[in-house]
C-alpha cells in the first residue's frame, strides 16, 4: 500500500472515530506536536516545508482548533456577556451592534442574554455568565440597586453599565445626557408656541421611576420654568412598563395615559421613550386627532415604526452604537490590567425633526 493511500485511509478513520487533534495534524504531517502548535499560535518560526506539510494534514483531517481549550490555557475564554434588561426595546440591540464591533477587533465574542425586566433573572443570568467564564459584564440592569454582585463576582471583576446607573456596585457608566434633552425637546414645542406640553412615560427599574427617567422629567421642568411656564403635574403621566412586543403596547398604559392628557387638554407631548409613544400615537390614530395640527409629539429613541408613519414623528435620537462602542473599549481598557478610576460618561442626543 502506498504512503498516499495509507494517508487516505487514516483520514478517513479520523474522520469517523473522532474530532481530529493536533496530535493526529502532527503524526499525518510527520512532525512534532510543538510544531503544529507554534505554526498554528504562531508563537515561533516554522519552515516553509514544515508549515506545508502541516497545512496539507489539516485540510486532509478537516481539523479545526479548539477555540475553548485554547482559551483555557490562556485563562481567558475571549467572550464577554452584555446583559440585557428588555430584548423587546430595540434600542439595546442597536448597542450590542456597538459592543460587537468593537470586541471583534480585539478578538472577542458577545454573548447576548435578556432578563426581561426581572430581578431574578438578571441575578441569575449574571451567575451564569460568571460561572461559565465570561471575562467582563456589560449589564443594563432591571433596577438601580446592583449590590447582588459582590455576592457573585470577585472583586475586581470587569463591569460596564449601560443606560441605567447603579447603586451600591462600582463600575464605569455610559449614559444619555437625558436632562440637556428632554431640555431641547421641551423648548423646540416652546419655540413653536405651545404651552400646555405633556410628559408621558414608561418606565423601568422598579417600583418607582428609574434615574434615567426622572432626568428627562427634570430636563422637561427646567424647559418649562426657564420659559416662566408653570408647572402641572397632571401633565407629567409615568408608569411602569412591561417587557412586551410592541403590538402588545398599544393599548396599554401609555394608551390610557395620553388619552388624560388631551382631557387637560395639551398642544404638546413629549414620550420618555419610544415604548410609550406606541400607545400615545395610537390613540391619536384612534380619535382621528392630526399631528402636528391639534396635537405635537415627540420621542426619546429613533425607532423604525416612527418613520413609517404618517406623519412621521420626530425623535430624540440617542447614539446607540457609540453607547455600546464605548462600553466596549471602556471593558477592553480593564482587561489590558490598566488600573482607571470609575467614570461616568454622558453622550449626547441628537434631534431629527420630522412632520410630527
Amino acid at each position: 500500500m502506498d504512503m498516499a493511500e495509507k494517508s487516505k485511509r487514516f483520514a478517513s478513520s479520523m474522520a469517523t472515530a473522532k474530532r481530529p487533534t493536533m496530535k493526529d495534524v502532527a503524526q499525518q504531517a510527520g512532525v512534532s506536536i510543538t510544531s503544529v502548535s507554534h505554526m498554528l499560535n504562531g508563537t515561533r518560526f516554522v519552515s516553509e516545508d514544515v508549515t506545508s506539510r502541516i497545512d496539507q494534514a489539516i485540510r486532509t483531517l478537516n481539523f479545526r482548533p479548539n477555540p475553548i481549550a485554547r482559551n483555557l490555557r490562556s485563562g481567558k475564554s475571549k467572550l464577554i456577556g452584555f446583559m440585557v434588561s428588555n430584548m423587546e426595546n430595540y434600542f439595546y440591540v442597536n448597542i450590542a451592534k456597538g459592543i460587537e464591533k468593537t470586541l471583534s477587533a480585539y478578538g472577542y465574542r458577545l454573548v447576548l442574554i435578556d432578563s426581561a425586566e426581572n430581578k431574578k433573572n438578571e441575578i441569575d443570568n449574571v451567575e451564569s455568565l460568571y460561572l461559565r467564564g465570561v471575562d467582563g459584564l456589560i449589564i443594563a440592569p432591571t433596577d438601580p440597586n446592583c449590590e447582588y454582585l459582590r455576592n457573585i463576582l470577585r472583586p475586581g471583576f470587569p463591569v460596564v453599565f449601560v443606560d441605567r446607573q447603579p447603586v451600591n456596585y462600582n463600575g464605569d457608566t455610559i449614559l444619555l445626557a437625558n436632562s440637556d434633552a428632554a431640555y431641547t425637546a421641551t423648548n423646540y414645542f416652546i419655540s413653536k408656541g405651545c404651552r400646555s406640553i405633556g410628559f408621558l412615560t414608561l418606565y423601568y427599574g422598579g417600583t418607582t421611576i428609574d434615574k434615567t427617567m426622572q432626568e428627562r422629567i427634570d430636563g422637561y421642568k427646567k424647559a418649562l420654568h426657564d420659559a416662566n411656564i408653570p408647572e402641572d403635574d397632571n401633565c407629567i403621566k409615568a408608569v411602569p412598563g412591561i417587557s412586551a412586543a410592541a403590538n402588545e403596547l398599544q393599548y396599554t398604559e401609555s394608551y390610557k395615559m395620553m388619552e388624560q392628557l388631551l382631557q387637560i387638554p395639551v398642544r404638546a407631548v413629549l414620550c420618555g421613550n419610544s415604548l410609550a409613544a406606541i400607545g400615545a400615537y395610537s390613540l391619536l390614530r384612534d380619535k382621528k386627532i392630526r399631528i402636528p395640527e391639534e396635537v405635537s409629539l415627540i420621542t426619546f429613541d429613533d425607532d423604525i415604526w416612527l418613520k413609517l408613519t404618517t406623519p412621521r414623528i420626530s425623535s430624540v435620537v440617542q447614539p446607540m452604537e457609540s453607547f455600546g462602542v464605548l462600553a466596549a473599549r471602556r471593558l477592553m481598557t480593564r482587561l489590558e490590567g490598566k488600573d482607571l478610576p470609575y467614570e461616568c460618561f454622558r453622550l449626547k442626543a441628537e434631534m431629527v425633526l420630522r412632520e410630527s
